[in-house]
């Protein structure tokens, strides 16, 4: 039903009743018999005659002695009323089937200028996102199993608790930031992920689309300064991040240390702790429950996956 009323006929028809409507706001029946510059032999049967004066009949009415007939053009003229009336039930109705489609009849997404230009892409996974951190999301949670975690291709986002500090040199927590911003660029809509392939925690390393809006998100976060290229992988979002930094936009307004910098000096700390502390042998149950891997943030999964 939906792809019948995103056709072109139908929205074709759309407009032509609104046109009608415009046309009917602006039209009498006085109109269609308006004195004319036409000799009389020109005008339409039913506006040759004149109306009578004492009579509180259309204009448009033939004078047959006590009875009057409605002639054609008056006709007319109630119907494109009746069609007029008829407008808004039918927008109504055009709205519900348009909506959720504008993102799909947007076609196909241009990836030339993606991590994936060279490559292409040879999966697809599309849901309601659960938002993860500033590049990380997991689609269609719940629906029968644990859901596709998707790694944003491309770029790199502060981690979850990463701390930053901002223009006067105050700490704020630009993980939590970024996984914000990347929340608020979705909403409640629905994403769409090209990918090529997954990593070695079998993430899929995509770039995401917002289905209604049509939203590179991996660009849209480099661009709002929430995340930052990844050019161990990729040089694509380079301009972007340039352009951010030269605004001062997000993590770019004060001092941070890059994502992967920071996952590689808290590994190394825990590495270290490790080496220094003797961690009993037996361990409490409930501390030992590792957590469910699309709650794992990339820096508790490990060393960085290759992209």
């Amino acid at each position: 039903f939906r792809k019948k009323m995103a056709s072109a006929p139908f929205l074709v028809g759309v407009l032509a009743l609104a046109a009608v409507t415009m046309a009917a706001g602006v039209a009498t029946p006085a109109a269609f018999c308006a004195p004319s510059r036409l000799p009389s032999s020109a005008l339409l049967p039913g506006c040759r005659s004149p109306p009578r004066a004492a009579s509180a009949v259309s204009p448009c009415m033939a004078a047959r002695g006590t009875e009057e007939t409605p002639q054609p053009h008056q006709a007319a003229w109630t119907a494109i009323q009746g069609m007029a009336r008829m407008v808004p039930a039918v927008l109504a109705v055009a709205s519900l089937g348009l909506a959720p489609d504008m993102g799909a009849a947007m076609g196909a997404p241009d990836l030339s200028t993606t991590p994936l230009k060279n490559t292409g892409a040879q999966m697809v996974v599309e849901g309601i996102p659960r938002i993860v951190d500033g590049d990380t999301i997991v689609i269609d949670e719940g629906k029968g199993g644990k859901g596709e975690r998707v790694r944003l291709l491309g770029i790199d986002a502060p981690e979850s608790k990463q701390v930053c500090k901002d223009a006067k040199g105050a700490d704020y927590m630009c993980g939590i930031e970024s996984q914000k911003a990347l929340q608020k660029l979705v909403g409640n809509d629905k994403v769409k992920c090209l990918a090529h392939k997954r990593d070695m925690y079998q993430r899929v390393l995509g770039v995401c689309y917002d289905v209604r809006t049509g939203v590179d998100l991996n660009k849209a976060m480099v661009d709002e300064g929430e995340a930052i290229a990844y050019t161990q992988y990729s040089k694509v979002y380079v301009p972007d991040e340039e352009q951010a930094k030269s605004k001062g936009a997000g993590v770019w307004r004060g001092d941070f240390e890059k994502p992967w910098e920071y996952r590689k000096l808290k590994r190394q700390a825990s590495q270290q702790l490790k080496s220094t502390v003797k961690l009993p042998k037996k361990k409490d149950a409930a501390a030992t429950t590792a957590a469910p891997a699309a709650d794992l943030s990339d820096d508790e999964l490990g060393d960085d996956a290759g992209q």
